[in-house]
């Protein structure tokens, strides 16, 4: 009222007070005001007389009967013809039902008539176009009778005109209209051609197979031909196909749609909407109908992106702006088909159904782009709109006349609002495009074997403790309660004229909540049963074990005795055993002392022999040392000498003789004091190969007291010396130091030798001993042996006979134990039986318990 009052003030008075400046009067001139309303009744209040008698009212009539069968039986005329090759039969029944369906749409508007309740009965000429609309999608293929026509023709006027009804009586007042003016205007033959349910939809072909010759960016979309339903078996198993594709399409979707039959009639029905130019949709039901989910599955199917707004606290105006732009940037700037679901819950201000009023009512929201972006979108569209409009020149408004074009034909908006409340009647008579510029769709509850359909989905898969048939008829019951319930609702109503809902959204909680009783109480009763019967099994396992252990205890005495009897038997042979090992141990002691005693007396000897040695080790290995450094020249050198100097032939006899060599007779020399030197036989011997080495191997045990004798004379001359010997001779006097070094040996080998003679004697008693010592070893190494092998068998049986008396005893304690617990429990297993029993009782009661617990829960409420 308050708009109609500043309206007629501004007419009055010519403008109004201004809210900024208090006291300022703002003079409006120069305007003229046309307004336009529909006639008051049906819940719409007339405008006040004050205001109406500004305007020269004219009241606007339709047109005559004639009128509109004129104007659309040219457009029946002019699509089913002959040059569109349908038969002749079609497009002559085409024509006549011209008129049969202006006389279904005026008993429809006489009989239905608008009501509070019913505000939004209103039929105009929309109507009458959006079924024609309809019955323009078929082709001559599709409609090839006049069977197919007539269904074709209810099928649309029934989704334009009683899809919005409210009951089941006025659904069937229509049904009933339809028939009767069918018989009225086209007789009993072609009436009894409709059929009873007749549903088209153009989503039942397959796309093509590719041919490769495609671009890599084209998508192959199936052909869109609209044509009847199969069999509803076949229609389901279709759109479970498309819910699958949608969920493997669409991230973390998880749609889990159930397919029953009023389920797939309004897919059906929003999908026939969404695929025609300018179609938008307003679904009404109450929460959980499944308004949104259809809608999303028919726009998945349609290849249509969805859009839905993202409501937050701080979502204003200026946020439905931005998403508007999204859609129209989507809708006419790509021309991509978009669905725009918008539901009540989403209306966080009233202001934002003043922007879809104005959607729904011309496609376009004033001032939404800037001038900026505005010219952007036209200037990308001038390429697109000369392809498909080549007359039409690109100016700015047919450019902005052709982005609205694509808008409207590829921008579908999906209302879903709830009937509950007054809202959505002061929405709709707010905003008469809600009504007027949507195909309604009036969300009825669900029928029972829809509702029993829901329960056989979600219960299929959980385990219920009952019989297939049992659990058949939870679901039965289920469906019978939800019905029941909606069925006392409407009583409720008429009764108290006060209204309580229980809605789809109520009957999941429903099953929901008793799957999750169920399995609370089914967890708690079971654990108590496992209880129970784990003390069952308990008394029964010890009551078994009893028994058992009995019988072990017996076996296990026996062998107990023979165990024993084995190991006395072992213990003799033991005890023989080891005597024999010790008497031959004791032998083999004796024979050990007896070659100790030789190894004692050797190692004495070899001390002795090895000490008195070792004085003359310095003398030795100086004369080795003085050995070195002759080289085979220098013997070659004193070879040669033709008269050698007299030291060195001396030097030389005594080689000859400790090497034990032939020399000359005694004659004395004439030049020294001395014998004649050999130098001859000297000669031969430094001749022979390997001097050198001889004299470094030479034998020093074979030099005895003669040969030491008959060298004094030569070291008793005052020049047989090292020194004398290196001023004559040079590196070869290394001989004299080695011929004295070996006669000084002498001296103290004459002791050592004997010593050596009888280590030798010992060394081979030793060996006799040593074999005798290890004879002995091998005889005590096989007693030994024998006497471990009887000691382990010994051991073994003493094992086993200490095993068996471990577990003889073990065997007692257990059947103490039991005897105790049987003892003990023996009042309390007839009390658990029974209630073990009584637990499996009351788990094969729970699926009825629980049933009628969560129906109490889940409806008792309103």
């Amino acid at each position: 009222q308050i708009t109609n009052e500043i309206v007629r003030q501004t007419i009055e008075m010519q403008g109004f007070y201004s809210l900024e400046k208090p006291g300022d009067f703002t003079n409006i001139v120069d305007i003229q005001f046309v307004a336009a309303m529909i006639h008051p009744g049906g819940g719409r209040n007339d405008i006040p007389s004050r205001l109406k008698r500004q305007f020269a009212v004219i009241n606007c009539t339709l047109p005559s009967d004639a009128s509109i069968d004129k104007i659309f039986g040219s457009i029946s005329e002019g699509y089913f013809c002959k040059e569109r090759q349908f038969a002749a039969e079609v497009y002559n029944l085409a024509h006549k039902l011209v008129n049969t369906t202006r006389q279904l749409w005026q008993a429809t508007k006489v009989k239905m008539l608008p009501t509070p309740a019913k505000f939004h009965y209103i039929f105009n000429l929309r109507d009458l176009s959006r079924i024609w609309e309809g019955i323009l999608n078929v082709d001559h293929e599709t409609i090839t009778s006049r069977s197919g026509l007539m269904a074709l023709w209810k099928h649309e006027c029934q989704r334009v005109i009683s899809d919005r009804f409210t009951n089941p009586e006025d659904r069937e007042w229509f049904n009933k209209a339809i028939t009767r003016t069918a018989v009225e205007d086209l007789g009993d033959e072609v009436a009894g051609l409709i059929p009873e349910e007749p549903y088209f939809v153009d989503f039942l072909r397959d796309p093509p197979e590719a041919t490769g010759d495609e671009p890599e960016d084209q998508e192959i979309e199936a052909p869109k031909i609209y044509e009847p339903i199969p069999p509803y078996d076949e229609l389901e198993e279709r759109l479970t196909m498309f819910m699958t594709q949608y969920n493997e399409t669409i991230r973390g979707a998880g749609m889990d749609l159930v397919f029953f039959k009023d389920a797939m009639v309004h897919l059906i029905k929003i999908s026939r909407v969404i695929r025609t130019s300018k179609g938008h949709s307003l679904l009404v039901g109450v929460g959980g109908s499944g308004k949104q989910s259809l809608t999303r599955l028919a726009s998945f199917i349609a290849n249509y992106k969805i859009f839905q707004i993202t409501l937050s606290r701080s979502y204003n105006i200026s946020n439905l702006q931005d998403d508007l732009k999204i859609l129209y940037r989507t809708a006419g700037h790509q021309g991509k088909g978009i669905t725009f679901i918008f539901t009540d819950q989403e209306i966080k201000d009233e202001a934002f159904l003043e922007y879809l009023n104005n959607v729904l009512a011309s496609g376009e929201v004033a001032n939404l782009f800037a001038r900026d972006e505005q010219d952007e979108i036209l200037n990308e569209l001038i390429p697109i709109m000369k392809k498909e409009f080549p007359r039409r020149p690109p100016s700015i408004e047919n450019l902005y006349d052709y982005f609205l074009y694509r808008c409207r034909r590829n921008l579908h908006v999906v209302l879903c609002f709830s009937p509950v409340g007054e809202k959505f009647r002061n929405r709709a008579l707010k905003f008469p495009a809600l009504i007027s510029g949507c195909t309604m769709d009036w969300f009825s509850r669900w029928p029972k074997e829809a509702l029993q359909a829901v329960a056989r989905h979600f219960l299929a898969s959980y385990d219920i403790v009952c019989s297939p048939e049992v659990k058949k008829e939870v679901v039965f019951a289920m469906g019978v309660f939800q019905d029941r319930v909606a069925e006392a609702c409407v009583d409720y109503f008429h009764r108290y004229r006060r209204t309580a809902h229980v809605t789809p959204k109520s009957y999941l909680s429903f099953i929901n909540g008793y799957k999750s009783i169920y399995t609370e109480k089914h967890g708690a009763i079971g654990q108590l049963a496992n209880r129970m019967q784990t003390g069952l099994d308990k008394l029964i396992e010890a009551s078994e074990s009893v028994a058992q252990l009995s019988k072990d205890l017996a076996v296990k005495e026996k062998d107990l005795a023979v165990a024993s009897k084995k190991a006395e038997k072992v213990l003799v042979e033991v005890t023989a055993s080891a005597q024999a090992a010790e008497k031959v141990k004791a032998e083999v002691q004796k024979v050990k002392d007896k070659a100790q005693a030789i190894v004692d007396a050797i190692a004495a000897d070899k001390a002795v022999a090895e000490g008195k040695l070792e004085a003359a080790r310095p003398a030795l290995e100086e004369a080795e040392a003085a050995l070195q450094t002759i080289k085979p020249a220098h013997i070659s050198t004193v070879r040669k000498l033709a008269k050698p100097p007299h030291l060195i032939m001396r030097i030389m006899d005594c080689v000859l003789l400790l090497f034990q060599k032939k020399i000359e007779r005694w004659t004395p020399d004439p030049e020294k004091p001395s014998n004649l030197p050999s130098w001859s036989d000297s000669l031969k011997l430094m001749s022979a190969g390997g001097f050198l080495g001889m004299l470094q191997t030479f034998p020093k045990d074979t030099i005895n007291a003669e040969t030491v004798e008959l060298l004094k004379p030569y070291f008793d001359a005052e020049d047989y010396n090292f020194t004398s010997a290196k001023k004559v001779c040079g590196d070869v006097a290394g001989l004299c130091s080695w011929t004295s070094a070996m006669a000084a040996f002498f001296s103290i080998n004459k002791e050592v030798l004997p010593l050596k003679a009888n280590l030798i004697k010992a060394e081979a008693k030793l060996e006799v001993a040593q074999a005798e010592l290890n004879e002995a070893q091998a005889t005590l190494d096989e007693k030994e042996g024998q006497l471990r092998e009887v000691q382990d068998m010994y051991d073994k049986a003493m094992n086993e006979k200490q095993t068996l008396i471990d577990d003889a005893e073990t065997c007692r304690r257990k059947m103490g134990a039991a005897s105790a617990l049987i003892g003990g429990l023996s009042g309390e297993k007839e009390r658990w039986t029974l209630q073990s029993k009584e637990f499996q009782e009351q788990i094969g009661r729970l699926v009825g318990d629980v049933l009628l617990c969560t129906g109490f829960l889940s409806y008792s409420g309103p």
